[in-house]
């Protein structure tokens, strides 16, 4: 029960109008682990903030869990090497098949962290296969 309500409370954050608040609501939705933070998670990969963007990418991979992958695959797209890096980290996480495509374009991305995890990213998503 105390839980839940330290959950619902970092969900509510991550509908503050300061995007430190949201950006912090989504690192610590991660770090707690509790699943029905996912779809808010999710949710977030929206943001207008690239912190909250790349904090909840990154706290995605946490889980492991098959909602988040058709979202951060379209989050490869963004225009920040900062959430194309955290999402290119938790598709590494998740390991799914479905993005191999898109990790394959990211190590011809234009920024060189994000070639780096998304070769690291491949290796680890084929090695799951």
């Amino acid at each position: 029960m105390e839980e839940h309500k330290r959950i619902d409370f970092l969900v509510e954050e991550l509908k503050s109008d300061d995007w430190k608040v949201r950006e912090d609501a989504a690192e610590l939705l991660g770090e707690v682990g509790e699943p029905d933070a996912v779809q808010p998670l999710i949710n977030a990969l929206e943001d207008e903030d690239w912190h909250v963007r790349e904090a909840a990418a990154l706290s995605l991979g946490i889980f492991e869990d098959d909602r988040s992958v058709e979202p951060l695959i379209r989050l490869m797209a963004d225009e920040k090497a900062n959430v194309r890096y955290g999402a290119a980290i938790s598709l590494s996480m998740i390991g799914d098949e479905r993005a191999v495509d898109v990790l394959e374009k990211a190590t011809e991305d234009e920024n060189s962290v994000v070639r780096k995890v998304a070769i690291v990213a491949l290796k680890e998503v084929k090695n799951r296969l």
